[in-house]
Protein backbone atom coordinates (compact mmCIF):
# COMPACT_ATOMS: atom_id res chain seq x y z
CA UNK A 1 0.00 0.00 0.00
CA UNK A 2 1.32 3.41 -0.97
CA UNK A 3 0.09 6.42 0.99
CA UNK A 4 -0.09 10.00 -0.19
CA UNK A 5 1.32 12.77 1.99
CA UNK A 6 -2.22 13.93 2.75
CA UNK A 7 -3.28 10.44 3.83
CA UNK A 8 -0.30 10.14 6.18
CA UNK A 9 -1.04 13.53 7.73
CA UNK A 10 -4.65 12.47 8.35
CA UNK A 11 -3.50 9.18 9.95
CA UNK A 12 -1.14 11.06 12.28
CA UNK A 13 -3.89 13.47 13.29
CA UNK A 14 -6.77 10.99 13.68
CA UNK A 15 -4.98 7.79 14.79
CA UNK A 16 -7.73 5.64 13.18
CA UNK A 17 -6.74 2.31 14.77
CA UNK A 18 -6.13 3.62 18.29
CA UNK A 19 -8.89 1.51 19.90
CA UNK A 20 -7.57 -1.75 18.42
CA UNK A 21 -3.99 -1.00 19.43
CA UNK A 22 -5.07 -0.07 22.95
CA UNK A 23 -6.87 -3.41 23.24
CA UNK A 24 -3.83 -5.23 21.84
CA UNK A 25 -1.56 -3.58 24.43
CA UNK A 26 -3.95 -4.61 27.21
CA UNK A 27 -3.88 -8.19 25.93
CA UNK A 28 -0.07 -8.12 25.68
CA UNK A 29 0.28 -6.95 29.29
CA UNK A 30 -1.85 -9.81 30.60
CA UNK A 31 -0.06 -12.42 28.50
CA UNK A 32 3.33 -11.03 29.46
CA UNK A 33 2.39 -11.19 33.13
CA UNK A 34 1.39 -14.85 33.01
CA UNK A 35 4.10 -16.18 30.68
CA UNK A 36 7.08 -13.94 31.53
CA UNK A 37 6.11 -12.85 35.08
CA UNK A 38 6.25 -9.15 34.10
CA UNK A 39 4.02 -7.14 36.45
CA UNK A 40 2.83 -10.11 38.52
CA UNK A 41 3.25 -8.17 41.80
CA UNK A 42 0.96 -5.41 40.58
CA UNK A 43 -1.56 -7.91 39.25
CA UNK A 44 -1.82 -9.77 42.57
CA UNK A 45 -2.27 -6.46 44.38
CA UNK A 46 -5.92 -6.72 43.31
CA UNK A 47 -6.36 -9.29 46.11
CA UNK A 48 -5.69 -6.67 48.78
CA UNK A 49 -9.41 -6.08 49.36
CA UNK A 50 -9.72 -9.68 50.60
CA UNK A 51 -6.57 -9.83 52.76
CA UNK A 52 -5.27 -8.52 56.06
CA UNK A 53 -2.27 -6.20 56.20
CA UNK A 54 -0.11 -9.11 57.39
CA UNK A 55 -1.22 -11.32 54.48
CA UNK A 56 -0.47 -8.52 52.01
CA UNK A 57 2.98 -8.05 53.53
CA UNK A 58 3.74 -11.78 53.42
CA UNK A 59 2.39 -12.10 49.89
CA UNK A 60 4.69 -9.39 48.56
CA UNK A 61 7.70 -11.47 49.60
CA UNK A 62 6.71 -14.94 48.38
CA UNK A 63 4.96 -14.32 45.07
CA UNK A 64 5.20 -17.22 42.64
CA UNK A 65 4.28 -16.39 39.05
CA UNK A 66 2.82 -18.64 36.34
CA UNK A 67 6.08 -18.53 34.36
CA UNK A 68 7.06 -22.08 35.28
CA UNK A 69 3.53 -23.30 34.65
CA UNK A 70 3.52 -21.94 31.09
CA UNK A 71 7.05 -23.17 30.46
CA UNK A 72 5.79 -26.68 31.17
CA UNK A 73 2.47 -26.17 29.40
CA UNK A 74 4.14 -24.98 26.18
CA UNK A 75 6.85 -27.65 26.17
CA UNK A 76 5.33 -29.58 23.20
CA UNK A 77 5.75 -26.49 20.98
CA UNK A 78 9.54 -26.98 21.01
CA UNK A 79 8.87 -29.87 18.62
CA UNK A 80 7.84 -27.39 15.92
CA UNK A 81 11.49 -26.42 15.50
CA UNK A 82 13.07 -29.82 16.17
CA UNK A 83 10.77 -32.00 14.04
CA UNK A 84 12.58 -34.15 11.51
CA UNK A 85 12.25 -33.56 7.80
CA UNK A 86 11.32 -30.39 5.96
CA UNK A 87 12.79 -28.65 2.93
CA UNK A 88 14.07 -25.23 1.87
CA UNK A 89 14.28 -24.08 -1.74
CA UNK A 90 15.42 -20.71 -3.06
CA UNK A 91 14.57 -19.59 -6.60
CA UNK A 92 17.98 -18.11 -7.42
CA UNK A 93 20.78 -18.80 -9.89
CA UNK A 94 22.87 -21.71 -8.54
CA UNK A 95 25.92 -19.46 -8.37
CA UNK A 96 24.19 -17.27 -5.75
CA UNK A 97 22.57 -19.91 -3.52
CA UNK A 98 25.54 -20.63 -1.25
CA UNK A 99 26.12 -16.95 -0.62
CA UNK A 100 22.42 -16.43 0.12
CA UNK A 101 22.48 -19.26 2.67
CA UNK A 102 25.39 -17.54 4.40
CA UNK A 103 23.44 -14.27 4.52
CA UNK A 104 20.51 -16.08 6.14
CA UNK A 105 22.80 -17.60 8.77
CA UNK A 106 22.98 -14.29 10.66
CA UNK A 107 19.75 -12.33 10.44
CA UNK A 108 20.01 -11.06 14.06
CA UNK A 109 21.90 -11.84 17.27
CA UNK A 110 24.20 -14.19 15.36
CA UNK A 111 21.29 -16.58 14.65
CA UNK A 112 19.99 -18.01 11.40
CA UNK A 113 16.38 -17.36 10.42
CA UNK A 114 14.85 -20.42 12.06
CA UNK A 115 16.85 -20.16 15.28
CA UNK A 116 15.96 -16.47 15.53
CA UNK A 117 12.28 -17.31 15.13
CA UNK A 118 12.59 -20.02 17.78
CA UNK A 119 14.71 -18.16 20.34
CA UNK A 120 13.43 -14.60 19.91
CA UNK A 121 10.07 -14.56 18.14
CA UNK A 122 8.23 -17.57 19.55
CA UNK A 123 7.89 -15.94 22.97
CA UNK A 124 6.50 -12.83 21.23
CA UNK A 125 4.06 -15.02 19.29
CA UNK A 126 2.73 -16.14 22.68
CA UNK A 127 2.89 -12.85 24.63
CA UNK A 128 2.72 -10.09 21.99
CA UNK A 129 0.63 -11.53 19.13
CA UNK A 130 -0.03 -8.13 17.53
CA UNK A 131 3.65 -7.16 17.45
CA UNK A 132 5.48 -7.28 14.13
CA UNK A 133 8.60 -8.66 12.54
CA UNK A 134 10.15 -5.64 10.84
CA UNK A 135 13.15 -5.74 8.51
CA UNK A 136 15.39 -2.74 9.11
CA UNK A 137 18.33 -1.65 6.96
CA UNK A 138 21.58 -1.11 8.89
CA UNK A 139 24.97 -0.47 7.29
CA UNK A 140 23.45 -1.21 3.89
CA UNK A 141 22.30 -4.67 5.00
CA UNK A 142 18.91 -5.99 6.10
CA UNK A 143 18.41 -6.82 9.78
CA UNK A 144 15.45 -8.72 11.22
CA UNK A 145 13.89 -7.03 14.27
CA UNK A 146 10.78 -7.33 16.40
CA UNK A 147 8.61 -4.31 17.17
CA UNK A 148 6.24 -4.68 20.11
CA UNK A 149 2.66 -3.48 19.83
CA UNK A 150 3.62 -0.99 22.57
CA UNK A 151 5.92 0.77 20.06
CA UNK A 152 3.27 1.17 17.36
CA UNK A 153 1.10 4.28 16.96
CA UNK A 154 -0.98 3.00 14.06
CA UNK A 155 -0.95 0.30 11.39
CA UNK A 156 -3.22 -1.35 8.86
CA UNK A 157 -3.36 -5.11 8.34
CA UNK A 158 -4.57 -7.39 5.58
CA UNK A 159 -4.38 -10.81 7.16
CA UNK A 160 -0.92 -10.83 8.72
CA UNK A 161 0.58 -8.51 6.14
CA UNK A 162 1.19 -4.95 7.31
CA UNK A 163 0.11 -2.42 4.68
CA UNK A 164 1.67 0.54 6.51
CA UNK A 165 3.00 1.20 10.00
CA UNK A 166 3.39 4.40 12.02
CA UNK A 167 5.67 4.09 15.03
CA UNK A 168 5.19 5.96 18.29
CA UNK A 169 6.24 9.62 18.14
CA UNK A 170 9.55 10.73 19.58
CA UNK A 171 11.19 14.05 20.44
CA UNK A 172 14.55 15.25 19.19
CA UNK A 173 14.64 17.92 21.89
CA UNK A 174 12.93 17.35 25.24
CA UNK A 175 12.34 21.08 25.61
CA UNK A 176 10.53 21.27 22.29
CA UNK A 177 6.83 20.66 21.60
CA UNK A 178 7.62 19.03 18.25
CA UNK A 179 7.00 15.30 17.78
CA UNK A 180 8.38 13.13 14.99
CA UNK A 181 6.66 10.12 13.43
CA UNK A 182 8.30 7.36 11.42
CA UNK A 183 5.95 6.04 8.72
CA UNK A 184 6.71 3.08 6.43
CA UNK A 185 4.62 1.96 3.44
CA UNK A 186 5.41 0.09 0.20
CA UNK A 187 7.23 3.05 -1.31
CA UNK A 188 9.15 4.97 1.35
CA UNK A 189 10.43 5.18 4.92
CA UNK A 190 9.23 8.66 5.99
CA UNK A 191 9.77 11.05 8.89
CA UNK A 192 6.97 13.52 9.63
CA UNK A 193 7.12 16.42 12.06
CA UNK A 194 4.09 17.44 14.13
CA UNK A 195 4.15 20.91 15.68
CA UNK A 196 0.84 21.42 17.49
CA UNK A 197 -1.74 20.95 14.70
CA UNK A 198 0.75 21.32 11.85
CA UNK A 199 2.15 18.14 10.28
CA UNK A 200 4.78 18.21 7.54
CA UNK A 201 7.10 15.78 5.74
CA UNK A 202 10.85 15.99 6.49
CA UNK A 203 12.14 15.18 3.01
CA UNK A 204 15.83 15.06 3.92
CA UNK A 205 15.09 12.26 6.44
CA UNK A 206 12.85 10.26 4.11
CA UNK A 207 14.31 7.33 2.16
CA UNK A 208 13.23 4.87 -0.49
CA UNK A 209 11.91 1.52 0.73
CA UNK A 210 14.40 -1.11 -0.51
CA UNK A 211 11.92 -4.00 -0.29
CA UNK A 212 9.13 -2.79 -2.62
CA UNK A 213 6.63 -3.52 0.16
CA UNK A 214 6.14 -2.58 3.79
CA UNK A 215 8.74 -4.89 5.40
CA UNK A 216 6.51 -5.99 8.28
CA UNK A 217 4.32 -8.94 9.24
CA UNK A 218 2.27 -9.58 12.39
CA UNK A 219 3.60 -12.60 14.29
CA UNK A 220 0.23 -14.24 15.03
CA UNK A 221 -2.19 -15.67 12.48
CA UNK A 222 -4.97 -16.27 15.03
CA UNK A 223 -7.82 -13.80 14.55
CA UNK A 224 -10.12 -12.76 17.40
CA UNK A 225 -13.55 -12.07 15.90
CA UNK A 226 -14.75 -10.31 19.05
CA UNK A 227 -11.98 -7.75 19.52
CA UNK A 228 -10.87 -7.58 15.88
CA UNK A 229 -7.19 -8.06 16.78
CA UNK A 230 -4.78 -10.98 16.63
CA UNK A 231 -5.00 -13.47 19.45
CA UNK A 232 -2.37 -15.56 21.22
CA UNK A 233 -1.96 -19.32 21.00
CA UNK A 234 -2.69 -19.41 24.77
CA UNK A 235 -5.47 -16.80 24.95
CA UNK A 236 -8.11 -19.40 25.82
CA UNK A 237 -6.16 -20.37 28.95
CA UNK A 238 -6.03 -16.93 30.57
CA UNK A 239 -9.16 -17.20 32.72
CA UNK A 240 -7.99 -20.49 34.22
CA UNK A 241 -4.44 -19.14 34.54
CA UNK A 242 -5.77 -16.30 36.69
CA UNK A 243 -7.53 -18.79 38.96
CA UNK A 244 -4.33 -20.81 39.30
CA UNK A 245 -2.29 -17.70 40.09
CA UNK A 246 -4.71 -16.53 42.78
CA UNK A 247 -5.14 -19.97 44.36
CA UNK A 248 -1.41 -20.61 44.37
CA UNK A 249 -0.86 -17.24 46.06
CA UNK A 250 -3.43 -18.03 48.77
CA UNK A 251 -1.89 -21.48 49.32
CA UNK A 252 1.63 -20.06 49.69
CA UNK A 253 0.52 -17.40 52.18
CA UNK A 254 -1.47 -19.87 54.25
CA UNK A 255 1.48 -22.27 54.39
CA UNK A 256 3.83 -19.54 55.59
CA UNK A 257 1.43 -18.00 58.10
CA UNK A 258 -0.10 -21.16 59.55
CA UNK A 259 2.20 -23.95 58.48
CA UNK A 260 4.38 -24.17 61.59
CA UNK A 261 3.50 -26.60 64.37
CA UNK A 262 2.90 -24.89 67.73
CA UNK A 263 4.67 -26.13 70.87
CA UNK A 264 2.61 -26.14 74.06
CA UNK A 265 3.38 -26.86 77.71
CA UNK A 266 1.88 -26.51 81.15
CA UNK A 267 2.92 -23.27 82.78
CA UNK A 268 5.08 -23.57 85.94
CA UNK A 269 4.90 -20.75 88.46
CA UNK A 270 7.76 -18.29 88.10
CA UNK A 271 10.10 -18.48 91.09
CA UNK A 272 11.07 -14.82 90.85
CA UNK A 273 7.63 -13.25 91.07
CA UNK A 274 5.73 -16.22 92.58
CA UNK A 275 3.32 -16.16 89.65
CA UNK A 276 2.36 -12.50 90.06
CA UNK A 277 4.09 -11.28 86.92
CA UNK A 278 5.44 -8.23 88.73
CA UNK A 279 8.13 -7.51 91.31
CA UNK A 280 8.96 -4.48 93.43
CA UNK A 281 11.32 -2.01 91.87
CA UNK A 282 13.99 0.13 93.53
CA UNK A 283 11.48 2.91 94.14
CA UNK A 284 9.06 0.52 95.79
CA UNK A 285 6.66 0.43 92.86
CA UNK A 286 5.68 -2.62 90.79
CA UNK A 287 7.56 -3.43 87.60
CA UNK A 288 7.28 -6.28 85.13
CA UNK A 289 9.13 -9.44 86.14
CA UNK A 290 12.19 -9.79 83.96
CA UNK A 291 12.25 -13.59 84.33
CA UNK A 292 8.78 -14.37 82.98
CA UNK A 293 8.13 -11.07 81.14
CA UNK A 294 4.94 -10.53 83.10
CA UNK A 295 3.35 -13.91 82.35
CA UNK A 296 3.73 -15.30 85.85
CA UNK A 297 5.01 -18.64 84.55
CA UNK A 298 8.52 -19.93 84.09
CA UNK A 299 9.35 -20.54 80.44
CA UNK A 300 12.25 -21.90 78.45
CA UNK A 301 12.69 -20.31 75.04
CA UNK A 302 10.63 -17.63 73.31
CA UNK A 303 7.09 -17.49 74.69
CA UNK A 304 5.81 -16.24 71.32
CA UNK A 305 6.82 -19.56 69.74
CA UNK A 306 4.64 -21.67 72.01
CA UNK A 307 1.37 -21.82 73.86
CA UNK A 308 1.48 -21.91 77.68
CA UNK A 309 -1.45 -23.71 79.32
CA UNK A 310 -2.31 -22.91 82.96
CA UNK A 311 -2.08 -25.70 85.52
CA UNK A 312 -5.38 -27.15 86.79
CA UNK A 313 -6.68 -25.15 89.73
CA UNK A 314 -9.24 -27.66 91.06
CA UNK A 315 -10.64 -31.11 90.40
CA UNK A 316 -13.09 -29.72 87.85
CA UNK A 317 -10.28 -28.42 85.63
CA UNK A 318 -9.42 -30.67 82.65
CA UNK A 319 -6.11 -32.53 82.92
CA UNK A 320 -4.09 -33.33 79.78
CA UNK A 321 -2.31 -36.68 79.45
CA UNK A 322 1.01 -35.05 78.54
CA UNK A 323 2.82 -32.14 80.17
CA UNK A 324 3.93 -30.78 76.76
CA UNK A 325 3.55 -31.46 73.03
CA UNK A 326 3.08 -30.02 69.53
CA UNK A 327 -0.14 -28.78 67.97
CA UNK A 328 0.03 -29.56 64.24
CA UNK A 329 -1.60 -27.29 61.63
CA UNK A 330 -4.75 -28.36 59.79
CA UNK A 331 -3.47 -30.58 56.96
CA UNK A 332 -6.87 -31.08 55.32
CA UNK A 333 -6.94 -27.55 53.94
CA UNK A 334 -3.39 -27.99 52.62
CA UNK A 335 -4.43 -31.15 50.81
CA UNK A 336 -7.43 -29.37 49.35
CA UNK A 337 -5.27 -26.49 48.10
CA UNK A 338 -2.91 -28.95 46.42
CA UNK A 339 -5.77 -30.88 44.84
CA UNK A 340 -7.27 -27.64 43.53
CA UNK A 341 -3.95 -26.63 41.97
CA UNK A 342 -3.56 -30.05 40.35
CA UNK A 343 -7.07 -29.74 38.92
CA UNK A 344 -6.26 -26.27 37.57
CA UNK A 345 -3.18 -27.64 35.79
CA UNK A 346 -5.22 -30.42 34.20
CA UNK A 347 -7.87 -27.93 33.08
CA UNK A 348 -5.23 -25.64 31.58
CA UNK A 349 -3.68 -28.55 29.69
CA UNK A 350 -7.09 -29.62 28.36
CA UNK A 351 -7.94 -26.04 27.39
CA UNK A 352 -4.73 -25.59 25.40
CA UNK A 353 -4.22 -29.01 23.82
CA UNK A 354 -7.79 -30.42 23.63
CA UNK A 355 -6.67 -33.59 25.37
CA UNK A 356 -6.90 -34.77 28.97
CA UNK A 357 -3.77 -34.55 31.08
CA UNK A 358 -3.32 -38.11 32.31
CA UNK A 359 -0.49 -40.16 33.75
CA UNK A 360 -0.93 -43.77 32.74
CA UNK A 361 -0.41 -46.26 35.56
CA UNK A 362 1.48 -49.48 34.91
CA UNK A 363 -1.60 -51.61 35.28
CA UNK A 364 -3.60 -49.77 32.63
CA UNK A 365 -2.19 -50.41 29.19
CA UNK A 366 -3.69 -48.90 26.07
CA UNK A 367 -3.89 -50.33 22.59
CA UNK A 368 -1.65 -48.88 19.89
CA UNK A 369 -4.65 -47.31 18.16
CA UNK A 370 -5.86 -45.59 21.35
CA UNK A 371 -2.38 -44.23 22.05
CA UNK A 372 -2.22 -42.60 18.62
CA UNK A 373 -5.60 -40.95 19.18
CA UNK A 374 -4.38 -39.49 22.49
CA UNK A 375 -1.54 -37.56 20.87
CA UNK A 376 -3.43 -36.53 17.72
CA UNK A 377 -5.04 -33.35 19.17
CA UNK A 378 -1.57 -32.13 20.19
CA UNK A 379 -0.22 -32.83 16.70
CA UNK A 380 -3.16 -30.94 15.18
CA UNK A 381 -2.36 -27.90 17.31
CA UNK A 382 1.33 -28.09 16.43
CA UNK A 383 0.48 -28.21 12.73
CA UNK A 384 -1.22 -24.82 13.04
CA UNK A 385 1.84 -23.35 14.82
CA UNK A 386 4.11 -24.85 12.15
CA UNK A 387 1.99 -23.31 9.37
CA UNK A 388 2.44 -19.88 10.93
CA UNK A 389 6.20 -20.13 11.42
CA UNK A 390 6.68 -21.43 7.88
CA UNK A 391 4.95 -18.24 6.74
CA UNK A 392 7.11 -16.04 8.99
CA UNK A 393 10.33 -17.68 7.84
CA UNK A 394 9.32 -17.34 4.20
CA UNK A 395 8.56 -13.65 4.76
CA UNK A 396 12.01 -12.94 6.24
CA UNK A 397 13.74 -15.11 3.62
CA UNK A 398 11.99 -13.43 0.70
CA UNK A 399 12.74 -9.89 1.89
CA UNK A 400 16.41 -10.76 2.31
CA UNK A 401 16.36 -12.27 -1.18
CA UNK A 402 14.72 -9.21 -2.75
CA UNK A 403 17.13 -6.87 -0.96
CA UNK A 404 20.30 -8.69 -2.04
CA UNK A 405 19.35 -10.02 -5.50
CA UNK A 406 16.41 -7.88 -6.65
CA UNK A 407 14.84 -9.29 -9.84
CA UNK A 408 17.12 -12.36 -9.81
CA UNK A 409 15.30 -13.62 -6.75
CA UNK A 410 12.04 -15.38 -7.63
CA UNK A 411 10.91 -16.59 -4.22
CA UNK A 412 11.32 -19.47 -1.79
CA UNK A 413 9.63 -22.63 -0.56
CA UNK A 414 9.88 -23.23 3.20
CA UNK A 415 8.53 -26.47 4.65
CA UNK A 416 9.12 -27.55 8.25
CA UNK A 417 9.24 -31.16 9.39
CA UNK A 418 5.99 -32.54 10.79
CA UNK A 419 7.17 -35.61 12.72
CA UNK A 420 6.87 -34.03 16.16
CA UNK A 421 7.80 -37.00 18.39
CA UNK A 422 5.75 -35.81 21.34
CA UNK A 423 6.06 -39.09 23.20
CA UNK A 424 9.14 -40.39 24.99
CA UNK A 425 11.15 -43.38 23.67
CA UNK A 426 9.68 -45.58 26.44
CA UNK A 427 6.12 -44.74 25.43
CA UNK A 428 6.89 -45.29 21.74
CA UNK A 429 8.54 -48.63 22.51
CA UNK A 430 5.42 -49.79 24.38
CA UNK A 431 3.26 -48.67 21.47
CA UNK A 432 5.46 -50.57 19.04
CA UNK A 433 5.35 -53.76 21.14
CA UNK A 434 1.57 -53.51 21.47
CA UNK A 435 1.16 -52.85 17.76
CA UNK A 436 3.28 -55.87 16.89
CA UNK A 437 1.31 -58.07 19.31
CA UNK A 438 -1.92 -56.86 17.70
CA UNK A 439 -0.51 -57.73 14.25
CA UNK A 440 -0.87 -54.19 12.94
CA UNK A 441 0.02 -53.59 9.26
CA UNK A 442 3.69 -53.44 8.27
CA UNK A 443 3.50 -49.76 7.25
CA UNK A 444 2.15 -48.86 10.69
CA UNK A 445 4.92 -50.83 12.41
CA UNK A 446 7.70 -49.32 10.30
CA UNK A 447 6.45 -45.78 10.95
CA UNK A 448 6.35 -46.43 14.70
CA UNK A 449 9.87 -47.84 14.54
CA UNK A 450 11.11 -44.72 12.77
CA UNK A 451 9.47 -42.53 15.42
CA UNK A 452 11.10 -44.60 18.16
CA UNK A 453 14.56 -44.30 16.60
CA UNK A 454 14.22 -40.57 16.02
CA UNK A 455 13.01 -40.04 19.60
CA UNK A 456 15.70 -42.27 21.14
CA UNK A 457 18.50 -40.54 19.23
CA UNK A 458 17.01 -37.04 19.16
CA UNK A 459 20.31 -35.56 20.38
CA UNK A 460 22.59 -37.80 18.31
CA UNK A 461 22.05 -37.18 14.61
CA UNK A 462 24.86 -39.52 13.50
CA UNK A 463 23.52 -42.54 15.39
CA UNK A 464 19.99 -41.71 14.27
CA UNK A 465 21.13 -41.71 10.62
CA UNK A 466 22.90 -45.06 11.11
CA UNK A 467 19.90 -46.75 12.73
CA UNK A 468 17.51 -45.42 10.08
CA UNK A 469 19.82 -46.82 7.39
CA UNK A 470 20.07 -50.21 9.11
CA UNK A 471 16.28 -50.34 9.31
CA UNK A 472 16.23 -50.43 5.50
CA UNK A 473 18.96 -53.08 5.29
CA UNK A 474 17.95 -55.66 7.90
CA UNK A 475 15.59 -58.26 6.37
CA UNK A 476 12.34 -59.26 8.11
CA UNK A 477 12.90 -56.59 10.74
CA UNK A 478 9.80 -57.52 12.76
CA UNK A 479 10.52 -61.26 12.84
CA UNK A 480 12.86 -63.29 15.03
CA UNK A 481 15.59 -65.53 13.61
CA UNK A 482 13.58 -68.62 14.55
CA UNK A 483 10.55 -67.30 12.67
CA UNK A 484 12.59 -66.50 9.56
CA UNK A 485 14.32 -69.90 9.55
CA UNK A 486 10.92 -71.60 9.38
CA UNK A 487 9.90 -69.59 6.30
CA UNK A 488 9.89 -71.22 2.89
CA UNK A 489 12.36 -68.74 1.37
CA UNK A 490 15.80 -68.75 -0.19
CA UNK A 491 18.59 -69.70 2.23
CA UNK A 492 20.51 -66.53 1.33
CA UNK A 493 17.73 -64.40 2.83
CA UNK A 494 17.75 -66.57 5.93
CA UNK A 495 21.51 -66.13 6.29
CA UNK A 496 21.13 -62.35 6.02
CA UNK A 497 18.77 -62.42 8.98
CA UNK A 498 20.89 -64.88 10.99
CA UNK A 499 24.18 -63.03 10.57
CA UNK A 500 22.89 -59.47 10.40
CA UNK A 501 23.85 -58.54 13.99
CA UNK A 502 27.29 -60.11 13.61
CA UNK A 503 27.87 -58.18 10.38
CA UNK A 504 26.64 -54.94 12.00
CA UNK A 505 29.08 -55.31 14.91
CA UNK A 506 31.95 -55.85 12.48
CA UNK A 507 31.49 -52.42 10.88
CA UNK A 508 32.84 -49.17 12.27
CA UNK A 509 30.59 -46.18 12.96
CA UNK A 510 32.26 -44.29 10.10
CA UNK A 511 31.58 -47.13 7.64
CA UNK A 512 27.93 -47.28 8.62
CA UNK A 513 27.50 -43.50 8.59
CA UNK A 514 29.22 -42.77 5.27
CA UNK A 515 28.39 -45.95 3.38
CA UNK A 516 25.48 -45.82 0.96
CA UNK A 517 22.62 -48.26 1.50
CA UNK A 518 23.42 -50.19 -1.69
CA UNK A 519 27.10 -50.52 -0.74
CA UNK A 520 26.27 -51.81 2.73
CA UNK A 521 23.78 -54.33 1.32
CA UNK A 522 26.48 -55.73 -0.97
CA UNK A 523 28.91 -55.84 1.94
CA UNK A 524 26.36 -57.88 3.93
CA UNK A 525 26.08 -60.37 1.06
CA UNK A 526 29.87 -60.76 0.93
CA UNK A 527 29.93 -61.27 4.70
CA UNK A 528 27.30 -64.04 4.75
CA UNK A 529 29.05 -65.90 1.93
CA UNK A 530 31.83 -66.67 4.39
CA UNK A 531 29.33 -68.21 6.81
CA UNK A 532 27.81 -71.66 6.91
CA UNK A 533 24.07 -71.72 7.20
CA UNK A 534 24.13 -75.35 8.31
CA UNK A 535 26.41 -74.60 11.29
CA UNK A 536 24.18 -71.76 12.36
CA UNK A 537 21.03 -73.84 12.27
CA UNK A 538 22.66 -76.32 14.65
CA UNK A 539 23.20 -73.49 17.12
CA UNK A 540 19.56 -72.59 16.84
Amino acid sequence: MTLSTEEIIEIIKSNPNKASITEAIKQHNELNMHVNAVGVHEHLASLKDYETDLQIKVGSKIIESNKGLYNSLLNPTTKVFSAKGGTKRYELPNSSKDKFREELNNVAHGLNVRKWLEKKIFNKYITDPNGIIFIEVENENPKATFKSITSIYDYKLVGQKVEYVVFNPFKKDEDSDKFYYRVVDDLNDYIFEKDNDTVRLIEEETFENHFNECPAIVVSDIFDDVSGIKSSFVSNTLEKANKFLYDNSVHSKHKLLFGFSKYWEYGITCNTCSGEGVVRGEDGGEVECSSCHGTGVRSLGDVTDKRVIPLPIDKESPVLKEFSGHETPDLDIWKQYKEDLKDHKKELYKELWNVNYTIESQGQSKTATEAVIDVQPINDKLHSVTDNFEKLEKFVTDLYGVFHYESQYKGSSINYGRRYLIESPDVLWKKLCNAKAEKMPYVFLINLTKEYIQSLYANNEEECAIQMKLLKIEPFVFMTIDEVVKLNIDSIEKKKKIYFQEWYKSKSETQLLLGRKEELEKDLEVFINTKSYKDETKKI
